[in-house]
């Protein structure tokens, strides 16, 4: 299987510095100089003088010609919010967006439809907006050249030719101005598709073993190696360069996350390059390491040697694979190195004047990894340029590799603007079923969250284990209803019935009556089982449980690593951050009281005006429950409320979400008023004087047997 080495290739830089050769330029984002030297600062002026500036408002281009079709309203340029509408004539039909809106960068905001009459082998070919498509013929094999109007610069090829799928080569190309730049909200979508689709490649064959659905695994030879290269040159100022370390970081952090074993590499570079770590050292596979050493870094380290030298620091990642591949014929396993897959993010000012062309370096990993037709998918090269008025497109599409239906060159107004396109591109990034993930990352109601509901009414919420079952709380069903009065709402809205459930054959809400506990929630657990498998690679997607190798994975433990070391690393703390689901699908936070805090929470379970006010603490809540509570003096906690029994009680480690208990019972539900807030939501209410809200959770790690003894067939379990 596959092995995609990520080569993620942050080259920062940005707008010059006043220790840069190139001046800043005066006119604000949207707009771009005319002539550009006009608001350049006189570099060589001791008082800083500034020419006059004449600054002109982004346009969009404008569609030269739109064949069987018509098009309007028809100007010479469109400005920022303009929109273009096109129609086909009679016996054609419109392939592409029928309406374009020109974004603030001065970029559309889709390429241009065509009216196609559906002869040819291939549909007409789109002419970009300011330009225009030569030569003849749909068949296949059939080429067209495509070129820019004056002032216009060509991104993607310049020539395509009618392939034998019906579809013309390379991706769509486009004429843009040489000031005009992308938005974060524009690009976050699909440089997260495509993240994730190198991420899936890397793990490229399923593992059927089990039937929650397909897990991604890597051949046994097989990582995913991630360079990171930070532009430190004269033209990056602190605060940028701060931006892009941060950056460097979440890179680091979000794709430690997935299940794909990882080496990293962190190179700056300006006139010569620095080695922060390479993939060849031990610690490269060891996130917290790799992130240690970025946080080290520092701006200035340079010092005075103030070029870019792009070339240099891609001959650093030619080196790391080259070491690769030598190694590998050295183990006596000299194909090995075949199955790493490389990705380059460049992040760059896209204006190299260091070192030679970074393109003859691109050149040389091309040729040792033996990139052609048949193996193109074993690198990309993502190109990010930041600074609108100085980067150089044409440049960036230089290195950038060229995919169908996928952008890998970009650019970027500023720093902040690059920080907020990967974040949420990582945000956006997802890997087949992977359990307990978030998509977006800032998403209110997680994906595994289930409402259980008879009619409309809510009666209990659900967490997804994946396919057919729901756990939840064995209180919910007391009422005497049939599966079939029941119906689940799944992430996303999907409606689902339920076929029946199985309830912990030691629940008894009665056992202790005569103990004068009226009612007695200990094994409060019950697995649902849905009329139907979903689906759990988007919304809805499953949560990780502990005592499994998902856990195992998702904490980034040893393979084996027992259920006690789980719960070490999951409860091993006095005081435990975590996390429900509440009525409104809006994410509460508890802390759970382990060690010497869980008696003094425990304690609450038995205040004066409980039903159990004089029975013991240790036959009210036995040690299958976890406990939460607001403390007096202590941090702001949340309570449940009624309704909310059964969702799952869940802590996060390092973006992904592990379930550590089913909320049962508590001591006070502060939404019993069932007043709401300003925005409409249910109002909490605060506990009366003297009383301390008590929530309690039964511990998965506590009914290890019976979870074993039902989902055996269906999750890997460790050892105990």
């Amino acid at each position: 299987m596959a092995l995609r080495v990520l080569l993620l290739l942050a080259v920062l830089a940005v707008t010059p510095s006043s220790a840069s050769p190139r001046c800043a330029p005066q006119c604000p984002p949207g707009s771009y100089p005319h002539p550009p030297g006009r608001t350049r600062q006189r570099c060589g002026s001791p008082r800083g003088h500034l020419e006059p500036a004449r600054c002109r408002a982004l346009r969009c281009p404008a569609p030269l010609s739109f064949p069987h079709g018509t098009m309007g309203p028809r100007f010479p340029a469109y400005p920022s919010g303009s929109v273009l509408r096109f129609e086909c004539d009679d016996g054609f039909v419109l392939r592409g967006t029928a309406e374009l809106r020109c974004r603030p960068g001065g970029v559309w905001s889709d390429p241009l439809p065509v009216c196609d009459d559906g002869e040819g082998d291939c549909p007409p070919p789109a002419a970009p907006a300011g330009g225009v498509t030569t030569g003849g013929g749909r068949h296949h094999g059939a080429e067209v050249g495509v070129h820019c109007g004056a002032g216009l610069q060509l991104l993607g090829p310049p020539r395509r030719h009618c392939m034998e799928t019906g579809r013309w080569s390379g991706p769509e190309p486009t004429c843009r101005h040489p000031y005009s730049y992308d938005l974060p909200e524009d690009i976050s979508g699909g440089l997260g598709s495509s993240f994730a689709s190198i991420l899936e490649l890397a793990g490229a064959h399923t593992d059927d073993e089990t039937s929650l659905g397909r897990r991604i695994v890597l051949s046994r030879n097989g990582s995913l190696h991630v360079y990171l290269l930070l532009d430190a040159s004269g033209s990056v100022q602190q605060d940028n360069f701060e931006l892009f370390r941060q950056s460097a970081v979440a890179i680091v952090d979000r794709l430690s996350s997935f299940e794909v074993p990882l080496r990293f590499a962190i190179v700056s570079f300006a006139t010569n390059t620095r080695v922060i770590i390479s993939t060849t050292e031990e610690d490269a596979s060891d996130a917290d390491e790799v992130i240690a050493r970025l946080e080290a870094m520092k701006f200035g380290e340079h010092g005075n040697a103030t070029g870019t030298n792009m070339h240099g620091a891609l001959l650093e990642v030619y080196h790391m694979v080259l070491f690769q591949k030598e190694r590998s014929t050295r183990d006596g396993r000299p194909d090995v190195w075949k199955d790493t897959r490389h990705v380059v993010i460049l992040l760059t000012d896209g204006r190299f004047n260091v070192g030679g062309h970074p393109r003859d370096a691109v050149a040389k990993i091309e040729d040792v990894l033996e990139i052609k037709e048949d193996r193109e998918e074993y690198l990309d090269i993502y190109a990010f340029g930041v600074g609108a008025l100085e980067v150089d497109m044409a440049e960036l599409e230089a290195v950038a590799s060229h995919r169908r239906d996928e952008r890998h060159a970009f650019k970027l107004a500023d720093a902040s603007a690059l920080r907020q396109a990967l974040e949420g591109a990582l945000a956006a990034t997802a890997l087949g079923d992977l359990c307990g993930v978030i998509v977006p990352a800032g998403a209110a109601r997680p994906p595994w969250h289930v409402i259980l509901r008879t009619g409309v009414q809510q009666r209990c919420a659900g967490t997804l284990l994946g396919g057919r079952w729901v756990l939840t709380a064995a209180h919910c069903f007391l009422g005497g209803e049939s599966p079939h009065t029941w119906s689940a709402e799944l992430a996303g809205g999907q409606e689902v019935s339920i076929r029946g459930w199985n309830i912990h054959e030691d629940f008894d809400i009665r056992g202790r009556a005569a103990w004068g506990i009226p009612e007695f929630y200990d094994y409060d657990v019950a697995l649902v089982e849905l009329a139907e498998e979903v689906g759990d690679k988007g919304l809805p997607r499953r949560i990780c449980i502990p005592c499994t190798e998902d856990a195992n994975r998702a904490m980034r433990m040893a393979p084996g690593s027992t259920c006690q070391k789980q719960e070490v690393e999951l409860l091993g703390h006095t005081h435990i951050p975590a996390e429900f689901v509440s009525l409104e699908d809006k994410r509460l936070s508890v802390r759970i009281k382990e060690q010497q805090e869980r008696a003094s929470c425990l304690g609450g379970a038995v205040q004066p005006g409980l039903p159990h006010a004089n029975a013991s603490v240790r036959d009210v809540v036995t040690e299958r429950f976890l406990c939460s509570g607001q403390e007096s003096g202590g941090e702001r906690e949340d309570a449940a409320c009624k309704g909310e029994s059964g969702g799952s009680l869940f802590v996060e480690r390092r973006h992904r979400f592990l379930q550590v208990g089913v909320l049962s019972w508590g001591t006070f539900n502060p939404c019993h008023r069932g007043g709401r807030d300003a925005e409409g939501g249910l109002l909490r209410s605060p506990a009366p004087p003297g009383h301390h809200p008590r929530d309690f959770a039964i511990s998965l790690f506590r009914i290890q047997p019976w979870l074993r003894r039902h989902l055996g067939g269906v999750l890997r379990f460790t050892p105990l």
